[in-house]
């Protein structure tokens, strides 16, 4: 038998593979997927460890463990499973879930079907927009290929089905009015309409030079829009520069900017698998009730919760999906490489849609995050199945599986320890989840009024977390975790030029945080430095009542000196307002 076969006949491309090393390659690039996967597991167990509430981490670990178990599971059904049959499962399970959420946003938005609401709402499927949008926007693409299939089979029944379900679920998307949702769709148009381009002009022009200008230019736009979504986020100073005035941009980019802080404080570990909401309140925001539930961002939500490991690890799954997945469509046949197709278009349309969206993550239904890897590893291992049989056995090559593997688990825990900046970093990130076990663990609204009470009738528990910040200070002076965190436990326990030195050095290494704004001029306040709390406070939305917070914690003490000069200082602050 040779070597070297040709696949006209599987491929309907005239392309010839080489099936031995084809399958060593898939398995390289599957045991990938797999070490990724795992990685992301191992890095979210971690996540429920050092969580403070650990019945919450729990419910959420269970939330997303039948994500992971879909990815692991996908490639070996894939590959017992035909052409058909993957198709019919796969988009039928498509089917299912844009109809459904489909449904449950119309009867509620209708104010009808309120057993159906109800029903859904149990397991944790709410009408929010943005939940719905994210659904249909990775499911809508595989909907479509979908409805290629019967098209060109001219089967009508299943064409008027599939067409009448795709039809339910782009209306219900656009009512939804989810700009992110429209923003990721609208990239999936672009993308596919560059490949319709490319293909033309490689069919009609003989020299290469047409397609290098297109294929520069598509880089340039996307290198340029990565880029310019970057530097906004960064940088402040920008908004008035480039005229963002709109409310909930300016709000989401606040948000944005206030996660990055505290992603650098649990760099390592997260914060905790459903920690943020009380995590942004409490050392972001400075108050003490809950006020925003997630990043509205998957990447910076999944980096704060779970650590920069796990955004690694998902990035890894991703791209390696990816890749296995367009290494199918050059042998698959017709139906499962349009199916595929339909299948990254949903991944690309659903990642783009998670730079400003992270409610499907923070619901009940989270596992469906992994809905569309899922679907284009079952899909791409029925592919690779089909386009050698009857040529010879097909078995994953184990030694490149685990090649595969160990790569895959082993880089985002390397990639994260280089990009740390030091063992400073792991010091730092261990005091911020002791004291956050600590404080949040112990707080309550009743009995607690404030959190500050606990940093101070909790004194020798907060103990260790200090000694790991100083520790984080003796290998780097300037770590501002350490610094800031520092600064806000001597402060809420009266040291005040203590935590003026703390906080000073954490403003002078990150000037843009926004928590130690705050409290610095808090304690120029309290100085009775009027101008300098106004000029630190300059920017900052106190429109949740941080303030108001602040003056009530001082009249509990019984400081009324504090609490007028603290109060000069915001009259001062709002009349510029």
């Amino acid at each position: 038998m040779p070597s070297r076969v040709d696949a006209t006949g599987t491929g309907e491309q005239g392309r010839s593979f080489d099936p031995e090393a084809s399958v060593r390659l898939q398995s390289a690039v599957l045991g990938t997927s797999y070490g990724f996967a795992l990685s992301l597991l191992a890095a979210t167990v971690v996540a429920v460890w050092v969580a403070y509430d650990e019945g919450k981490a729990v419910e959420r670990f269970f939330f997303l463990f039948g994500g992971f178990v879909a990815v692991l599971v996908a490639p070996l059904l894939g590959k017992s499973c035909s052409t058909q049959m993957t198709v019919r499962i796969l988009g039928g399970a498509a089917a299912l879930v844009g109809a459904f959420a489909s449904a449950i946003y119309l009867a509620q938005s209708l104010g009808t079907g309120s057993q159906a609401w109800d029903f859904a709402a149990g397991w944790g499927l709410s009408a929010n927009p943005n939940l719905i949008a994210q659904l249909l926007a990775m499911t809508a693409p595989v909907l479509g290929a979908v409805l290629w299939i019967p098209w060109t089979q001219k089967r009508r029944g299943s064409t008027l089905l599939v067409g009448g379900l795709l039809m339910l679920s782009l209306t219900t998307l656009t009512l939804t009015g989810s700009r992110g949702a429209f923003l990721g769709v609208g990239a999936i148009g672009a993308a596919f309409g560059y490949f319709r381009l490319r293909g033309v002009l490689k069919r009609r022009f003989q020299s290469s030079r047409w397609l290098w200008l297109l294929d520069g230019a598509a880089l340039l736009s996307v290198a340029g829009a990565a880029l310019v979504y970057v530097v906004i986020v960064a940088s402040p100073r920008l908004d008035a520069q480039l005229g963002i005035q709109d409310a909930s941009a300016l709000s989401r980019l606040d948000l944005w900017r206030s996660s990055l802080p505290l992603i650098a404080d649990y760099y390592f570990t997260g914060s905790g698998l459903g920690a943020a909401v009380m995590v942004y309140a409490t050392y972001a925001y400075l108050l003490h009730v809950p006020y925003l539930y997630h990043a509205h961002n998957l990447y910076l939500h999944l980096a704060l919760e779970q650590g920069v490991v796990a955004l690694l690890a998902w990035l890894g799954l991703v791209v390696a999906t990816a890749v296995y997945a367009v290494g199918a469509l050059r042998i698959a046949k017709r139906p499962i490489r349009v199916f595929l197709i339909g299948g990254l278009a949903g991944l690309g349309a659903f990642l783009v849609h998670s730079l400003f969206e992270a409610e499907l993550f923070y619901s009940a239904l989270a596992a469906f995050v992994f809905f569309t890897p899922t679907l284009l590893l079952w899909g791409a291992s029925t592919a690779y199945e089909v386009a050698v049989e009857g040529i010879q056995p097909v078995h994953f090559s184990s030694a490149s599986l685990a090649g595969g593997l160990v790569f895959g688990l082993a880089t985002p825990f390397l990639l994260a320890a280089l990009m740390s900046g030091g063992e400073a970093r792991w010091e730092a990130n261990l005091g911020a989840v002791l004291q956050t076990q600590v404080e949040l663990g112990t707080y309550q609204r009743p009995p607690w009024s404030f959190q500050d009470e606990v940093r101070r009738r909790l004194r020798a528990e907060l103990t260790p977390a200090q000694l790991h910040f100083e520790a984080a200070l003796a290998l780097n002076p300037s770590q501002p975790t350490a610094h800031r965190r520092l600064g806000a436990i001597a402060l809420a326990q009266g040291a005040f030029e203590r935590a003026k030195t703390h906080l000073l050095a954490a403003y002078a290494s990150a000037p843009y945080d926004r928590a130690t704004r705050q409290m610095l001029g808090e304690i120029y306040a309290l100085e009775g430095d009027v101008d300098a709390a106004m000029q630190m406070w300059q920017g900052l939305d106190f429109s949740q009542g941080q303030l108001m917070v602040r003056q009530w914690w001082y009249q509990a003490l019984g400081e009324p000196e504090q609490v007028e000069r603290l109060n000069n200082a915001i009259r001062a602050y709002q009349r510029l307002q």
